[in-house]
């Protein structure tokens, strides 16, 4: 049995939705007997209803067997029970907050709340942080205006200088994903490959970003696109046009 672990955004789902021909290539993996999830910096809220949350355009056209969201900090199975987590104080959150001025987004029990949004927002807009209760967040996020690459990046590399002990933050082209310690993408799908009891030999990840390099090297076979930074083209070990033309390259292996 073979897992393929794939990042979301740009990789399985884009601005006009799901390729056809990569639900038709997950479906003929998933009838060979294999394994196909999610690692992703969304939370499963925002997997199952990517437009921007809107209830009306759900994604329902895969049956995954497994989800790693939130960066690895909330992992669920196939009915969604969760089968791993792990938080962060909201004091943090709100300190990281204060020196990072920019649009954000803090998830807490599968829910988001935009603080400081520019543009579109979902889920529950907040004025201030103060009006959340909760103690701890499972993640957060801050959004920065699209294209601008370097500021993202700066703000990565300030969290995970001054906060390592705490929480790990991941560069996702002009957003940055924060979950907690010790979580990222690769230690998502160890925990998804010993929940399998699967060989890591038969492990396989695929995604597109900066943020899906703990993937890569979390898996025995990494898979990138034409598209990606050439750090993560480095990393994988083959380079695709589509998530199709990867799956099908893994089931000639069989």
């Amino acid at each position: 049995m073979k897992i393929l672990a794939s990042d979301f955004d740009n990789t399985l789902f884009f601005k006009d939705g799901v390729h056809k021909e990569d639900v038709e290539a997950i479906r003929t993996f998933q009838k060979q007997g294999h394994l196909f999830g999610l690692c992703t910096g969304r939370q499963l809220e925002g997997i199952k209803y990517p437009f921007g949350g809107l209830k009306e355009y759900p994604l329902t056209d895969i049956d995954f067997d497994f989800y790693i969201t939130l960066s690895g900090g909330v992992i669920f199975n196939k009915k969604e029970d969760i089968i791993f987590e792990k938080s962060i104080p909201m004091n943090i959150v709100r300190e990281i907050a204060n020196t990072i001025p920019v649009h954000m987004s803090i998830v807490y029990k599968d829910e988001i709340y935009m603080y400081r949004p520019q543009g579109e927002t979902w889920g529950t807009t907040i004025d201030s942080l103060d009006e959340l209760t909760f103690d701890e967040a499972d993640a957060f996020s801050f959004h920065f205006p699209e294209g601008d690459l370097e500021n993202a990046m700066n703000a990565m590399d300030y969290i995970n200088a001054r906060y390592n002990d705490i929480c790990a933050a991941y560069q996702n082209n002009n957003h940055v994903d924060v979950c907690g310690v010790g979580c990222s993408k690769g230690t998502g799908i160890d925990h998804v490959v010993n929940y399998f009891n699967i060989n890591k030999n038969d492990v396989y990840g695929i995604g597109d970003s900066w943020n899906d390099l703990p993937l890569l090297d979390g898996v025995k076979h990494g898979y990138t696109f034409t598209y990606a930074p050439i750090e993560v083209k480095d990393k994988a070990e083959k380079i695709v046009n589509s998530l199709a033309e990867a799956i099908e390259d893994i089931l000639k292996e069989d």
